[in-house]
């Protein structure tokens, strides 16, 4: 959600990237814009505006002034003629929100970051990224950027590489092993027919004790009764684990845990 901070500049904060495009695409075409505030300035007033782009290490500075003022505090909307600044243009605005649009701001950070530095290493320049630059980047990442965000901690950087298509299957047996996956990561992985299909990704799954006791139905039921068995039998699995591939033994003739097999 976006923050607005009132004073003599206005300054405008987003927490993403779709966010701040959400908010100010269509003002680069109209010059118009709209947000809600418990201190709006005066009919007419001019204000500068100070956008905040984080992803880029990038201010803004242009002006804008009150066109109307709806309702009152503390919610008043504000609708706002956007104008050139005395530092910047709203050229430059159209700029960073097509960047942002098309994703091309990653290749700016790319090549900032090889101009700096030409012997910067991979992971040092994606480490210096904040969060939502590198899930962004995740998204289409190259095998060598994928191998360095595969070991993020952010799950929405995990989120966005499950989405990468150039994702490889041994890089997939890989991620489901993490034990910052929560369930959007398992539901992704299990609508891909080509990873579920793998036997390996499956036994991962199986081992991952993250895994959700209602999803482990659909991830255990095609698998071997002897990997079945060493599931239900053992302490490294989840209490859920085990249930489940009881469950399913069981309805294969087969009662394990002391019990009599058949």
């Amino acid at each position: 959600m976006s923050r607005i901070v009132m004073g003599r500049t206005i300054e405008l904060h987003y927490q993403s990237p779709n966010e701040m495009v959400a908010h100010l695409a269509d003002a680069v075409q109209t010059r118009t814009f709209f947000f809600e505030t418990a201190a709006p300035p005066k009919l007419d007033e001019v204000r500068e505006l100070l956008i905040h782009v984080p992803w880029l290490g990038q201010e803004i500075r242009l002006s804008g002034r009150v066109t109307r003022v709806e309702g009152q505090s503390p919610a008043a909307g504000v609708h706002m003629t956007l104008q050139d600044g005395p530092h910047d243009r709203i050229a430059l605005l159209g700029e960073v929100i097509g960047k942002l649009r098309t994703g091309a701001i990653l290749e700016d950070t790319r090549d900032s970051s090889a101009s700096s530095s030409a012997s910067l290493p991979p992971e040092q320049r994606i480490r210096a990224m904040s969060s939502t630059l590198r899930a962004m980047l995740a998204a289409k990442a190259n095998p060598e950027e994928r191998l360095i965000l595969a070991r993020d901690a952010d799950p929405r950087v995990i989120e966005f590489l499950l989405k990468n298509p150039s994702l490889s299957l041994e890089e997939v047996r890989r991620l489901v092993s993490r034990l910052n996956l929560h369930q959007g990561h398992f539901a992704m992985i299990a609508r891909n027919p080509v990873w579920m299909n793998d036997e390996l990704v499956r036994a991962t799954l199986a081992r991952n004790p993250r895994l959700p006791e209602f999803m482990a139905e659909a991830v255990l039921t095609p698998m071997s009764t002897p990997f079945l068995k060493s599931l239900a039998e053992s302490m490294n699995t989840t209490a859920a684990t085990r249930r489940v591939a009881g469950r399913i033994l069981q309805t294969r003739g087969i009662v394990i845990a002391g019990r009599r097999s058949y």
